[in-house]
């Protein structure tokens, strides 16, 4: 090993050639012999503790050796974190990677136990877009750059614009899925940190009453209008809709969602029989005189069965109908309120919904009791007595009575 000066300048420079390693001739960086010396020190240590993948990167010029130095003379673990970062690909060709391997249907969940959901992926895309805008690098950002306060940055950046506690749980489920995916399947040196999720408020469900209905379909055309009727009147997820092709029955005035030709639905229970209320029959009479209506023919075809494009267009149309915050999902919601409120029993609304366990349904359920309270009670009387029910509209007429009588 040996240190000697440039003559061009005063810094110091180590050459030396170490048996079974490459040439080195480095900068130290410094016209100070005392710390050219400590840096000459500081190799040699590398060198006896192994440390050849170190010092590789020294003389490739991927690592600096004042730095090596400086984070060893720290904390010799810390040297793990710029090693990490070198070692690392750039994450951009790998999220891309990963996002085609969630869409081959040989994937499986581990979660559902089935292909991940065509929206899921999308919206792992659309968070992972979302994070590589706000990193320095953008794509070229490497696993090690990718650490706990990058992303506890890009959160609090996100609760600024105004994203609620479940949007930013959505994009921290995105970096952690493609982490799990980079370790098992691509056996990559990860990083490993916990961030806290957000806090997600319990919220009421959204739905639509008559007259917010009648305003979202005045404002959104016809076109449109078909999609949203749909889910208004069959409960139908926006994926289960924007997949329905002619031949699925509804020449028959039911619907038939079941797994077959390529389609994927959300679970087993998803697979069901939905009927065609007189209203929808006629949005659908018109949306095939508009378009090619064969049996392989998407009822809603691009740009309807496009997520993000239904997404956005029923966002307008609740700012243009001067309606409370909604999302087209609400629509679900409003189905099954209005379900409950109609009476359809809960095991038939289970079915109706494609939910896989009656406890999910039980929610709709807290809309029913109100509006049948009076009915319910003669019913139970008229049990416990022998007789027939009163109507509903006497019993009614009896609290009427009595209300008088009160006041």
């Amino acid at each position: 090993m040996g240190l000697h000066r440039r003559p061009e300048s005063d810094h110091y420079v180590l050459e030396v050639r170490w048996r079974t390693y490459p040439r080195i001739k480095l900068s130290t960086g410094t016209a100070s012999k005392t710390r050219a010396r400590q840096i000459e020190g500081t190799l040699e240590r590398l060198r006896d503790t192994g440390r050849r993948d170190i010092i590789e990167l020294l003389v490739a010029g991927k690592l600096s050796l004042d730095d090596v130095h400086n984070r060893y003379l720290r904390d010799p673990a810390s040297l793990e974190q710029p090693l990490t970062r070198e070692k690392s690909p750039a994450i951009g060709p790998l999220v891309d990677e990963w996002l085609e391997w969630l869409r081959d249907p040989a994937t499986i969940s581990p979660r559902t136990r089935r292909p991940y959901a065509r929206q899921s992926i999308e919206r792992y895309d659309d968070s992972w877009k979302k994070l590589f805008k706000t990193l320095t690098l953008g794509r070229d950002t490497t696993l090690g750059d990718i650490t706990r306060g990058a992303l506890l940055e890009y959160r609090k950046e996100r609760r600024k614009g105004g994203k609620t506690g479940a949007t930013l749980n959505r994009d921290l489920t995105a970096v952690q899925s493609f982490f799990r995916w980079a370790e098992e399947e691509r056996a990559l040196a990860i990083p490993h940190f916990r961030v806290p999720k957000e806090r997600e408020p319990e919220g009421k469900e959204r739905w639509l009453d008559a007259q917010e209905i009648a305003k979202i379909e005045k404002v959104a055309g016809r076109e449109w209008w078909a999609l949203f009727a749909a889910l208004i009147y069959t409960g139908m997820r926006i994926g289960e809709a924007q997949g329905l092709r002619w031949g699925d029955g509804l020449v028959e005035r039911r619907i038939r969602l079941h797994e077959r030709g390529g389609r994927r639905l959300k679970t087993a229970s998803s697979q069901r029989d939905l009927p065609i209320a007189t209203p929808l029959a006629s949005v659908l009479a018109e949306q095939a005189a508009r378009i090619p209506s064969g049996p392989a023919d998407l009822v809603y075809p691009p740009p309807y069965a496009i997520y993000w494009n239904a997404r956005n267009n029923f966002a307008r149309c609740v700012r243009q109908a001067k309606i409370a915050p909604c999302t087209i999902h609400d629509l679900r919601h409003t189905f099954g309120v209005h379900c409950a409120q109609a009476g359809v029993p809960l095991p038939r609304l289970q079915k109706l919904l494609g939910h896989a366990s009656p406890i999910m349904t039980m929610r709709y359920m807290n809309h029913a009791p109100e509006a049948y309270f009076t009915e319910d009670a003669a019913r139970l009387a008229a049990s416990i007595q022998g007789g027939a029910p009163d109507s509903e509209a006497a019993a009614r007429a009896e609290l009427a009575r009595a209300s008088i009588r009160l006041a």
